[in-house]
């Protein structure tokens, strides 16, 4: 009988979250991306994010006289010295640096820096007690201040990433950008997943431990690296995003193999997921991290 209460009560539960949110989260959400935004470290984080842009600038103008051009229905299409379409080379180019570089790495960092930025920084602001002596149940705390962490994140990364695919897409002229813009949206696709689990995920170390970044990071070295090569990795992000990405490029008519994204166990066996699956995985992950972080709050001793 008592589940049968619960479950009555749901409608109205959900209807006074959802009035709640429509006052706390504007204000709660934008004192969190401030927060995000004059941190230094992000600014640090955004100035390595630019380098590659940099270096897609310089490597445009020393190969610029190598170029060679064609003319299709009014169309610019530009070629290397072999003869080769410029935009096809360029397009591996950006996927293959942007998911060593950014994907599999400083999105990681941005993740452990943000999600202790969010929450780590109330506990110690001691702003956190104010909140639990407040109606505002701890799934609501943390659910805010996961929004505004998963909205900075991808609107950062997304950012560079639109300029980075700019930078490297220039030699390929105006007809390569527009015909690979499918790459760029699947990159941005695989931002917003890995920004939607990764920050959750971190949020569960901040509020039950007491040094969230080195838990953090020894986390992504040994599970995210090294389990998401092994017979396991269906237990780590990395190999749904993996998924996602090898699909994304097969559907785009890319000669790629799962092996080139590690999607295959000891016995050469293919174990890639189906994207939507993959994409619903993420999502229970990072509602199941959230409810795990927000009893975190709960029972968490001031």
């Amino acid at each position: 009988m008592e589940i049968i209460d619960k479950i009555g009560k749901l409608p109205d539960t959900v209807q006074s979250f959802a009035k709640r949110s429509k006052n706390l989260f504007p204000p709660i959400a934008k004192n969190c991306i401030y927060r995000l935004l004059v941190n230094k470290i992000t600014w640090i984080v955004v100035a390595i994010l630019l380098l590659p842009c940099v270096l897609g600038v310089v490597i445009y103008f020393q190969t610029d006289e190598d170029r060679q051009v064609q003319e299709s229905n009014g169309e610019k299409i530009y070629y290397d010295e072999d003869g080769d379409l410029i935009h096809e080379d360029a397009r591996e180019e950006f996927l293959n640096i942007f998911d060593l570089f950014v994907i599999s790495f400083v999105a990681i960092i941005m993740a452990i820096i943000f999600s202790s930025e969010l929450i780590n920084e109330e506990f110690e602001n001691k702003t956190m007690q104010l909140l639990r002596t407040t109606p505002i149940h701890p799934f609501e705390i943390i659910l805010h201040r996961y929004l505004a962490g998963v909205i900075s994140m991808f609107a950062i990364l997304g950012l560079n990433a639109i300029i980075f695919y700019y930078t490297v897409m220039m030699p390929s002229g105006t007809h390569g950008i527009l015909e690979n813009l499918d790459v760029l949206l699947m990159v941005l696709q695989i931002l917003l997943f890995e920004s939607l689990a990764f920050i959750a995920i971190f949020c569960v170390f901040t509020t039950y431990l007491e040094k969230p970044y080195l838990v953090g990071i020894i986390y992504w070295i040994v599970w995210e690296s090294f389990v998401s090569t092994q017979n396991y990795q269906q237990l780590t992000i990395t190999h749904y995003l993996n998924s996602m990405i090898f699909d994304s490029t097969k559907a785009m008519g890319w000669d790629v193999e799962a092996s080139d994204f590690n999607l295959v166990n000891s016995n050469e066996q293919v174990i890639a997921t189906e994207p939507f699956t993959a994409m619903l995985v993420i999502v229970i992950v990072a509602i199941l991290s959230l409810i795990l972080a927000s009893r975190g709050i709960a029972n968490r001793q001031f």
